[in-house]
């Protein structure tokens, strides 16, 4: 008898675990996701738009946020990355020690590792598994490093089996795809895009562009957003619309996940400077970007 009791309270304990992890992906138990130090009345940051005559005028429900306002990073809405990435000419390392939550913000660093010359440190951190939603406004207040060999992204990515579900490729991004809601990559710029049907080409494609942005760190903090919705993709630059796609090809139909990362480059069209010419980093320095939140609204058309 106590076996099967001990059995049943087993599979309570394996049922329960199993709905809240649906929950969590699908957005549906939200308020476990929502930070208590993120204002009430909270609304995506929008312009007044003076072509439309209409400014944020929508029925926003916040589902998700983080204020980063911890002495830790939050392992129920995060996990922080511990892997390694070769390119052409820099080995990249992310681990624990390159992520901190601390004084209102969640840090990213950037530096040397002691291995060798060529071996760089850069932190990363994701929602995978814990959070993922399908559609919404994804917003985050953030500090971009400047890019002399590095770089800081807010980022989204397919959850389950990633940007090439089909087989073969459909050609659409229907099933997943890459969303770059900003990759801090230009002195003057920053990218923003989408890559689908994979990496591998001649499959892969992909539609970034620059967003031109002077004087971009002149200031301590930018706001990025992101609106997703069925029938359009829009981007965000400190409240102003900057990027618009309404191709039904380029919506992505299935969850994303939120990610963050930062990473560094050698000799490189793709980043402004060259880490191993960095002299702060390569006399020990360690430059930093940080978040100072991230939150996720929806309104019930997107539910």
């Amino acid at each position: 008898m106590k076996k099967i009791i001990a059995l049943t309270a087993i599979l309570l304990v394996v049922l329960v675990t199993g709905c809240n992890t649906k929950k969590a992906l699908s957005s549906i138990n939200e308020s476990i996701f929502v930070d208590k130090a993120t204002p009430k009345k909270s609304t995506p940051f929008l312009l007044f738009d003076t072509t439309s005559k209409k400014g944020n005028n929508k029925k926003w429900k916040l589902v998700f946020s983080d204020e980063f306002n911890d002495k830790k990073v939050d392992t129920t809405k995060w996990t922080v990355e511990k892997t390694q990435k070769k390119r052409v000419d820099v080995m990249l390392y992310a681990d624990e020690n390159q992520v901190e939550e601390k004084e209102g913000n969640v840090y990213i660093y950037y530096r040397k590792s002691q291995m060798n010359d060529t071996t760089y440190m850069a932190g990363r951190f994701n929602s995978k598994g814990k959070y993922a939603p399908t559609y919404g406004f994804m917003e985050s207040r953030m500090h971009l490093v400047k890019p002399n060999g590095f770089q800081m992204a807010f980022w989204m990515m397919p959850e389950g089996k990633g940007m090439a579900s089909s087989t073969p490729a459909d050609g659409t991004a229907n099933d997943g795809a890459e969303i770059d809601i900003v990759e801090g990559n230009k002195l003057n710029a920053f990218s923003s895009g989408l890559h689908w049907d994979g990496y591998a080409k001649p499959a892969h494609k992909s539609n970034g562009a620059l967003v031109k942005t002077p004087n971009i760190h002149d200031a301590e903090y930018h706001i990025f957003g992101f609106e997703w919705t069925p029938t359009y993709l829009k981007f965000y630059y400190d409240g102003k619309l900057v990027r618009e796609m309404t191709d039904p090809k380029l919506i992505p139909k299935v969850a994303h996940f939120l990610y963050f990362s930062g990473s560094c480059f050698g000799k490189s069209d793709w980043v402004d400077g060259d880490v191993r010419q960095n002299d702060y980093i390569q006399k020990g320095g360690v430059a930093k970007a940080y978040v100072d939140y991230v939150r996720v609204y929806q309104t019930n058309e997107m539910k």
